[in-house]
């Protein structure tokens, strides 16, 4: 007597592999997007304190005098690691050290998804600047561009967008790496022949670029 074939079976099994296979991708963008949201809304929830500086248009620091800077939509690598940098001490600004300190590193990498998250979804506005500053700073971005790009977008994840940002804001960066209060061997390196008028007309000029960058938006 002959066996029964199981060859009905083997053609079974080998369809559902290949459904399984096929979905995997689908299944696999699917949990990721899951993360993603979870992510962001676990870093809306951190950003309470936040909003009291970020969330204002134009809101000044008393002193040093300069703009809070804009960060709803910008990039989340960069965000995530200067907020690092304020935990390592590696930036000065009090208020930004101790609410870094205060924070998990998994609370930082939702905050700068959260607030990465933004781009596009916020009312953004180009900020008071200087036209003839701006027409000055062209001509001395050439630097930049390689990092930040030639209209002040950045080329890769990890640098800031500058297009739109507070031209005092810009400054005050240029002046602390500058200064060394602020630690990175590019920037360090980068600000360390510039004039003040060189950085006031360069900020003036990224200042006055159309990018993403916004306040956060009201609750």
């Amino acid at each position: 007597m002959k066996p029964k074939t199981r060859l009905g079976t083997g053609i079974g099994a080998g369809l559902i592999f290949l459904v399984l296979v096929a979905a995997a991708p689908a299944f696999a963008h699917a949990v990721a997007r899951s993360r993603h949201l979870s992510e962001i809304a676990r870093g809306r929830m951190l950003t309470f304190t936040c909003i009291g500086c970020h969330g204002l248009r134009g809101i000044d620091v008393t002193y040093p005098f300069y703009n809070v800077p804009k960060v709803a939509g910008q990039n989340r690598q960069y965000l995530y690691h200067a907020l690092m940098d304020y935990r390592r001490n590696l930036r000065e600004f009090p208020t930004m050290r101790a609410q870094a300190h205060s924070m998990t590193i998994h609370d930082l990498s939702d905050i700068a998804t959260y607030f990465a998250s933004l781009r596009g979804q916020v009312t953004t506005r180009t900020p008071l600047y200087s036209r003839s500053e701006a027409q000055a700073g062209a001509k001395l971005i050439t630097t930049c561009a390689a990092c930040h790009g030639l209209h002040g977008i950045a080329v890769a994840p990890e640098f800031p967008d500058l297009a739109g940002q507070y031209p005092s804001y810009l400054v005050r960066a240029l002046e602390e790496y500058q200064s060394g209060q602020r630690k990175n061997a590019i920037m360090n390196s980068m600000a360390a022949h510039l004039s003040h008028r060189d950085m006031v007309d360069i900020a003036n000029y990224f200042a006055s670029q159309k990018g993403p960058l916004g306040q956060l938006p009201k609750r």
